[in-house]
């Protein structure tokens, strides 16, 4: 920071933040810092002459009556005008209060302020990379600045300013290197942002102070420098005796009853040779996790790896963070952890610091500069780091890691390449944590007999099976791509494969070769499409048809087709040949600088479509003969295509079930399989479990028993609800819409609503904003609002912790709810599934066939498990309160009710009372602070 300077740190509210001259100022903040110290401030209310609107009015807290005897901004603008002359404008978003600003001035007669300008918002973008959010809020309470009044200008300016402050000291703190890369970057910040990094770098320059050990710097990179340690022999085995745990335990873990019987049984599974597998059942609140890592910890020192999957890759961070912050420190031994996921969560250093060197927009040179700072710090390279709700920045295609395959050897970060690090540090951890997914598609890597696995969240794995081991080969895809690379090929227009061969990349007779190649693909794989679409598909049906194959037709049209599925494999397998050679020859040429950026642009677009064929093409190997001719599949194969004329033809290949695939594909690989969750069986569904995780019926199932005091809890189930079978859809959606007004109008907390559907979501959304409550409310919908990552990251960042989430699918689990942050949840229905799809139509009648009912042994127990998830929600420490409330009748008049009635805590009363009762009962509930 430049000492002579001073800046002025703004902040406005306003009626409205349009900047289409329809809002008003209602408050203007200034706070001043001169000599790297805050020196002043100037705050005033101004009257915006209208009424301010109400959801303004409870942002801010400023009201009508405070700025009723406020001056007119005409009469303040004279004296605001003067304060910032000879300043530098600084705003955490600048762009919004900078231009709102300049307009009030022009509005009353001053000529538009022309000073230079700082965004905050931008600066902790890069300097604070990891922050899952970047409001003013939020930032103030990760750095321990207070915030008095957030939402008010005077307030919100000298948080702003000590954000400043802060992140220039940060700026500073950065490397020479660093901060000259930065610079060459910083022309797509806003304003006058980048004259931060110059000046940071140009102090550097002058102090010429040697890197830091803990960093190394290859090309214009500077990152984490690897640090990997060899694991201690020495033999440890979990305490037996309660004098000796609760010794372990003292001052470190609160000793609770159940989870050390828990940790004991653990320990001794994992001791026994003859026991293989184990389910446990361990309620929330009773600390399943450490009741799990704790004997694994010391598993692991007996030459054991533990492999732990989770369900999503959100938990396997917070599975990271618990043994780095808790275990660490309760054991005298070192515990090192690797975190596994797919290739595409990894940045691929060669690529990101070639990327430096070509032309992206401005939002894509931020992001670079961010990931720039953030390689300072990450020790695995893993963008999920970065807590971006979605990747859709062009860069990350060009950045993202695709791979071994495609590592060059002679690349300068080949030795410290991200995804080549996590494997040699799988080979001497002592947890490797990875997700469902990932272990279903790689349980190939996992090799050792000092392996054991614990799968946490295993109610979760069937379905993953089903979802992730699904592949699906997109016939018009390969079309278009195909399409696309060859006009690329074969174009006279500015550039073409031509003036690569000008410039000695490949020859005539390697172009001809890939020509050739991609043309089969593209003409024999449509005419493959227009085979399937004869035989199977002549009639189709209003929005999307799925069609079955049996393996008997499947296999007969594959042996007919034979002699273009042969062509089509032997092309394909050409093009991987010459597509890898001309990548190598690329990645040399580029390196030595003997290729001009206009052929280095052509050839990367090239490449990324050429990415996308090989990903498209994947499934191509479920072709095969053999295994289909000795039915070693097993799987579900169905073609499927939407009405529309332009529609895909899609060929699925998925597994039904954990069947037939865990037994043979995953568990082997492991000494002992442990499987826990709070949602994994009840006294009715052990057989459904059982099966669905591929496992024998003599295997072994535990409960364990829950600490929550569920008085603190009301679960009301409305007697009165609509039959959801005899009742018209429309008519039950309103039902919906009214109940939710009601209960949610008289209740100002924060609420989450489950459904079974996004369509029955949707179009209660509807209904509800016609009522007016998305105008009183925040009200988040999932498949309106945004994505579930989104929606979570809103609802659970809400400052005034009133917002409403209706929700469905992935928000039944595996998301983290605690105290005010949820205190009413409603489901709006017994959770069954869609007995109509393709997919429940093929499992019901593989059951049929083996004499089950599918309803008692598939549908049943699929939606018990599922509620009882759901309820999970709500109640998550011993000292969370709330309500539960089902708008579903059959609990209480279907025979199958009572299964469903399982699912709750013995001590829990269920009580059936009408819907016109459920707001006040509620109310009552929630306002009575003596429970």
């Amino acid at each position: 920071m430049t000492k002579s300077k001073t800046y002025a740190v703004v902040d406005l509210e306003m009626t409205t933040p349009a900047l289409d001259g329809t809002g008003r100022i209602i408050q203007f903040s200034c706070t001043f810092i001169e000599n790297g110290k805050i020196s002043d401030t100037f705050s005033t209310l101004i009257d915006p002459q209208c009424p301010i609107p109400p959801e303004v009015q409870k942002l801010t807290g400023i009201k009508n009556s405070d700025v009723s005897k406020a001056p007119l901004f005409s009469d303040v603008a004279d004296t605001i005008y003067a304060l910032l002359q000879d300043t530098v404008f600084v705003a955490h978003n600048i762009m919004q209060d900078y231009r709102f600003l300049n307009a009030e001035f022009e509005r009353a007669g001053y000529p538009e302020l022309e000073l230079k300008g700082i965004d905050t918002v931008q600066l902790a973008q890069i300097l604070l990379p990891t922050q899952p959010s970047y409001r003013l809020v939020d930032l103030g309470n990760y750095l321990g600045i207070k915030h008095e009044r957030p939402h008010q200008a005077d307030s919100d300016t000298y948080v702003t300013a000590e954000l400043f402050l802060l992140l220039q000291k940060r700026l500073e703190l950065l490397p020479s290197s660093v901060l000259q890369t930065l610079c060459n970057l910083s022309g797509a910040l806003l304003y006058d942002t980048a004259e931060c990094f110059k000046e940071a770098y140009a102090k550097q320059r002058k102090k010429a102070q040697p890197l830091a050990k803990k960093w190394m710097q290859i090309e214009d990179l500077v990152i984490l420098r690897p640090n990997f340690k060899t694991r201690d022999n020495i033999a440890l085995t979990f305490p037996k005796t309660k004098e000796e745990q609760e010794q372990l335990f003292s001052g470190s873990i609160e000793w609770r009853d159940e989870q050390v019987k828990m940790m004991s049984t653990i320990a001794d599974f994992f001791d026994d040779p003859n026991e293989r597998r184990l389910l446990l059942e361990a309620p929330t609140g009773m600390g399943k996790t450490l009741g799990y890592l704790v004997p694994a910890a010391y598993t692991s020192t007996q030459d054991k790896r533990i492999v732990i999957s989770t369900a999503t890759t959100a938990l396997q961070a917070q599975l990271a963070e618990e043994i780095n912050l808790t275990l660490k420190n309760l054991f005298p031994f070192d515990l090192d952890v690797v975190v596994l996921k797919g290739n595409r969560h990894y940045i691929d250093l060669d690529k990101f610091w070639r990327s430096l060197k070509q032309p992206y927009n401005k939002n894509s040179r931020l992001l670079q500069m961010r990931l720039i700072v953030w390689l300072l710090q990450t020790k695995t390279g893993d963008l999920d780091e970065l807590r971006l709700t979605t990747r859709q920045d062009p860069l990350f295609a060009n950045i993202e890691h695709t791979g071994f395959d495609s590592l060059e050897p002679t690349s300068p970060f080949y030795r410290v390449d991200y995804l080549r690090l996590n494997e040699i540090a799988k080979e001497n951890a002592s947890f490797i944590i990875t997700n469902h997914a990932y272990l279903l598609t790689h349980a190939t890597d996992f090799k050792g007999n000092d392996l054991e696995l614990i799968v946490d969240e295993a109610q979760n794995l069937p379905a993953t099976v089903a979802k992730s081991v699904q592949q699906v080969l997109d016939f018009d895809e390969i079309k278009i791509l195909c399409d696309s690379m060859l006009v690329k090929m074969e174009s006279q227009i500015s550039f073409s494969f031509e003036q690569l061969i000008e410039q000695s990349l490949l020859t005539k007779k390697q172009y001809h070769a890939l020509l050739k190649d991609l043309q089969v693909l593209d003409h024999d794989m449509w005419g493959l499409r227009a085979a399937f679409m004869r035989r199977f598909l002549r009639f189709r049906q209003n929005g999307i048809t799925e069609q079955p194959l049996t393996e008997k037709k499947f296999l007969g049209f594959l042996k007919e087709h034979y002699g273009v599925i042969n062509k089509i494999t032997r092309a394909y397998d050409g093009f991987l040949q010459q597509f890898a050679w001309l990548q190598k020859v690329f990645f040399q040429a580029s390196r030595l600088e003997q290729i001009d950026q206009t052929a280095t642009l052509y050839l990367l677009d090239f490449f990324r479509l050429a990415s996308q064929l090989v990903t498209a093409f994947e499934p191509w190997q479920k072709l095969a003969f053999t295994d289909l001719e000795a039915n070693q599949t097993k799987q579900l194969t169905w073609l499927s295509i939407a009405e529309q004329e332009t529609a895909h033809l899609r060929l699925h290949f998925s597994y039904l079930d954990g069947a037939d695939f865990l037994q043979s594909k995953v568990y082997p690989k492991f000494e002992h399989v442990l499987f826990l969750g709070a949602g994994l069986f009840t006294k009715q569904t052990h057989a459904y479990t059982l099966k669905q995780l591929d496992l024998p019926k003599d295997t072994r199932l535990l409960s364990y028993q829950g600490n929550f005091d569920y008085q603190k809890t009301l679960a009301l189930i409305a007697k009165d609800a609509p039959n959801v079978g005899a009742t018209e859809n429309e008519e039950y959606v309103k039902y919906l819409a009214k109940t939710i007004y009601d209960l949610t109008a008289k209740n100002q907390c924060q609420t989450m609503i489950l459904f079974n559907s996004l369509d029955e979501l949707e179009r209660t959304y509807e209904y509800l904003a016609v009522l007016g409550l998305t105008k009183e409310r925040e009200v988040l919908a999932q498949g309106v609002n945004g994505s579930p990552e989104k929606l979570k990251k809103r609802f659970t960042l809400n400052q005034s912790q009133t917002a409403i989430l209706l929700a469905t699918g992935t928000f039944f689990e595996g998301i983290d709810l605690p105290e005010k942050l949820l205190e009413l949840l409603v489901i709006v229905r017994l959770p069954f599934q869609a007995p109509n799809t393709l997919f429940n139509q093929v499992r019901y009648e593989r059951a049929r066939q083996v004499g089950d009912d599918p309803f008692t042994t598939l549908a049943l127990p699929e939606a018990v498990l599922r509620l009882k998830q759901g309820f999970g929600r709500l109640i998550r420490t011993p000292n969370d309160r709330g309500a539960f409330v089902l708008l579903d009748s059959r609990i209480l008049t279907k025979r199958y009710g009572k299964e469903f009635k399982q699912v709750f805590p013995d001590k829990l009363e269920l009580r059936p009372v009408l819907t016109a009762e459920i707001p006040k009962l509620v109310a009552d509930f929630l306002h009575d602070k003596q429970r």
